[in-house]
């Protein structure tokens, strides 16, 4: 069990330091699309990056929070019948539901790889600091590459099955033996 203690720790541990990454995505994001309000609508000084950054920011943000949010079960769930259940029977309707979760998760992973991939791969002939570089970019004046970002997709997908995986064996435990995984 040392092992899968030691597993199930880690896991919770990345997406933990992914949440708390992310809280510092977001204060960026939000210094950004500040900083582009302010100098669009009281400079009258538009920029040709702000609401790009903004938006790519948001972006790694939505995919590396789902295993932070999985950790402290945020996701949607119909509480009316869920909630009144006994912990036990949680845990036998969360194994029941997991197999939609597993099925999902698998196949976003599968889909946003392919996705990231194709957009790695992509000849976009953009230079960064007069290096070329290849991989999509953007068709901004800008011009930052798309495919880091479109990376955090699957990566997102990973720390979230991970995290199912942790659940799961939560669940198993608390159905058999009816007591909290220690």
């Amino acid at each position: 069990m040392t092992r899968l203690n030691k597993f199930m720790m880690a896991v919770n541990k990345t997406n933990i330091f992914m949440g708390k990454l992310m809280v510092g995505v977001t204060l960026l994001a939000v210094a950004v699309i500040t900083f582009e309000v302010l100098l669009r609508y009281v400079f009258n000084r538009p920029t040709n990056w702000g609401h790009e950054t903004m938006t790519l920011l948001f972006a790694i943000f939505y995919c590396a929070a789902a295993g932070y949010a999985h950790y402290y079960r945020a996701h949607v769930r119909v509480d009316v019948f869920y909630s009144t259940r006994s912990v036990r029977t949680r845990a036998y309707l969360d194994l029941v539901t997991a197999s939609f979760f597993f099925l999902f998760t698998c196949v976003f992973i599968y889909t946003s790889w392919n996705f990231y991939w194709s957009s790695q791969t992509m000849a976009g002939g953009g230079k960064i600091f007069g290096i070329t570089v290849p991989g999509e970019m953007s068709f901004t004046d800008w011009a930052p590459p798309y495919y880091p970002i479109k990376f955090m997709m699957p990566l997102g997908g990973v720390l979230l099955l991970l995290q199912g995986i942790v659940w799961l064996i939560r669940d198993i435990h608390m159905a058999v033996t009816g007591r909290e995984w220690t």
